[in-house]
């Protein structure tokens, strides 16, 4: 539905709680202004914008617009007082199309704009992905801070599409724990290599959604085991090298001994024969 279809009707317009919000611009040589807004249980939304001018009878052209549809004239209202421009829409939000980007524009020789991101409450999911085993069990979490959803619902992405999480259907596999309105946790048991991937939570809030991601991977035993095998594989090697360098270092020791107790034996017995010649020699003298 457009937001034409959706403002000022007899029965919805009157019936909810408003909440306001503003943005102050002062002046068509500021910035853009931009302001997040949260969708709570309050539907009926008032986004004001002010911009403050120093001429008074400067000619200055108003405009909304949703995302970049141009909103129609007559579904907002403008003034100016003095050195002040005012702009008004009020509107019904009745579903999801409802939300988005809100931008109100003064413009003259320049033009400043005030945008409102209208967004439902953020669901936080896990930031990183969460590990278990073969046949173990794991439990997703997923929680908004402060609304509270009317209900929660999970599903399993399968080749880019969502599938819905039917827990009735197979009580035993999936099951719902918390009990809290503002979270909700799925206890997944007996997992298998299928149930490797991503689960989406979605939280619902009368006519908007909001929803979070949470990843799981489904490990086989054998996997740490192959860690630990390949570890204690170079542990081993490690130590079969250290033993190999210490036998040769000590081999190559006791050579170097053995080599150092041969020289001076051989010296030995060179002078040993040459004191045996010399008294041969002075005996033949004689």
């Amino acid at each position: 539905m457009t937001p034409e279809a959706a403002v000022r009707t007899e029965d919805s317009w009157y019936n909810h709680s408003i909440a306001e919000h503003s943005i102050m611009i002062p002046g068509l040589s500021s910035t853009d202004n931009e302001k997040n807004v949260v969708i709570n249980d309050t539907l009926r939304v008032k986004l004001e914008c002010n911009l403050t001018v120093d001429a008074k009878d400067l000619q200055i052209n108003v405009t909304w617009r949703h995302e970049k549809e141009q909103i129609s004239s007559n579904l907002y209202t403008y003034d100016n007082t003095d050195n002040q421009w005012r702009t008004t829409y009020e509107f019904v939000i009745t579903d999801m199309n409802m939300t988005g980007n809100y931008t109100c524009s003064f413009s003259s020789k320049t033009e400043v704009n005030g945008t409102f991101s209208l967004q439902a409450p953020p669901v936080h999911g896990g930031k990183k992905a969460l590990v278990s085993y073969i046949g173990d069990f794991i439990v997703l979490k997923c929680d908004v801070s402060t609304n509270k959803p009317d209900k929660w619902l999970w599903y399993k992405v399968t080749e880019n599409e969502q599938v819905l999480l039917n827990f009735s259907m197979d009580p035993k596999k999936y099951e719902e724990l918390s009990d809290k309105s503002n979270e909700t946790k799925l206890r997944i048991t007996d997992l298998s290599e299928s149930d490797n991937g991503s689960y989406v939570c979605k939280a619902f809030f009368k006519n908007v959604e909001s929803k979070g991601l949470v990843y799981i991977r489904v490990l086989s035993y054998w996997v740490p085991l192959k860690v630990f095998l390949v570890i204690a594989g170079e542990v081993v090697v490690l130590v079969t090298v250290i033993l190999v360098y210490e036998a040769i270092s000590k081999k190559k020791q006791v050579q170097e001994d053995d080599k150092k107790d041969y020289e001076p034996m051989e010296q030995l017995k060179s002078e040993d024969g040459s004191t045996d010649e010399a008294s041969t020699t002075r005996q033949r003298k004689v």
